[in-house]
């Protein structure tokens, strides 16, 4: 299997310019597939300028989907010791209950592509809660929007304490799983280093009702013992590091009595939710996104 470099996406004007350009012209060239086997070069069913309706926001078109939500959504500061912890709530249509998921963001952070992730939840039937884990650790006091470039905040973020990061996650959770909207159950949900939280906190909240990990890492032994939710995995081929892992996963976990389901798309890479024109990236979202959603239905009901 070829290993495939990936990098977050940049977030300063002139490099998203620049960035978008490359891009395009990849798409243009390359023969990568869309979402639904359609070709990804320009013209009509580019994966880059087109948003599936059933499927999340993609790097390019994560802002306009934000901007155009009919959904309702806020803003919150949930109390947390001597700060307060940023957090976007984006509610489903209508105003009966639903089940909360906690959206765990990837390395870059809590930017419009994760926000994207948590609109798709919430058109899904959710209450979407995606915490600023970067709130008041940043220049001013500020959180991820406060850093100039993204390399600062992946920098920042890389200086947490992983107790801080769960202790972060968990004030949300709590938070929101007292909203007056909520049924009473909840998940999680991450990409990346947000995968890799989503599977650690299945093990951290022993109320959780299922995770969702995209090409996370898992825990230890030891702390798979504590999960009691069913944990739902999905992988991409052409990501090495984390396969190799799948298999002794499945081990452990069916050893220790618990619940591991995964799933590895052919020719996709890692943050293939990020890259839908890499590889077979547009096939593995279009294949891995209902999957998730029909896996949160059934243990949330």
């Amino acid at each position: 299997m070829k290993t495939t470099w990936n990098f977050p996406p940049w977030r300063n004007s002139r490099g998203r310019q620049y960035f978008a350009v490359a891009f395009l012209l990849f798409a243009v060239i390359s023969p990568a597939q869309a979402p639904g086997g359609r070709a990804g070069g320009g013209g009509r069913g580019n994966p880059l300028s087109t948003k599936q309706p059933n499927l999340p926001g993609n790097l390019f078109t994560s802002g306009s989907t934000l901007a155009r939500t009919a959904l309702r959504h806020e803003w919150l500061d949930i109390p947390l010791g001597a700060t307060k912890l940023r957090t976007w709530i984006e509610y489903p249509e209508g105003e009966g209950k639903a089940a909360v998921v906690l959206v765990m963001q990837y390395d870059a952070g809590l930017d419009d592509l994760q926000r994207a992730i948590a609109d798709q939840l919430a058109l899904e039937g959710f209450i979407a809660v995606a915490p600023d884990l970067l709130s008041g650790l940043g220049p001013g006091g500020g959180g991820y929007d406060s850093f100039p470039f993204p390399e600062d905040a992946i920098r920042a973020s890389a200086k947490m304490n992983p107790a801080e990061i769960l202790r972060r996650y968990r004030a949300a959770y709590n938070f929101a799983s007292k909203l007056p909207r909520a049924n009473g159950k909840g998940a999680s949900l991450g990409c990346g280093v947000g995968g890799t939280y989503s599977f650690r906190f299945a093990a951290e909240q022993p109320g959780l009702s299922a995770a969702v990990v995209f090409y996370g890492m898992p825990p230890g032994e030891a702390v798979m013992a504590k999960i009691k939710a069913p944990v739902l995995g999905l992988y991409g081929e052409d990501d090495p590091r984390i396969v190799s892992t799948i298999e002794p996963t499945a081990e452990a976990m069916k050893r220790l009595g618990k619940s591991y389901e995964s799933h590895v798309y052919p020719h996709a890479t890692h943050f293939f939710m990020t890259y839908a024109v890499e590889g077979e990236n547009g096939a593995a979202i279009a294949q891995s996104w209902p999957k998730a959603i029909e896996f949160l239905r059934e243990n949330t009901k």
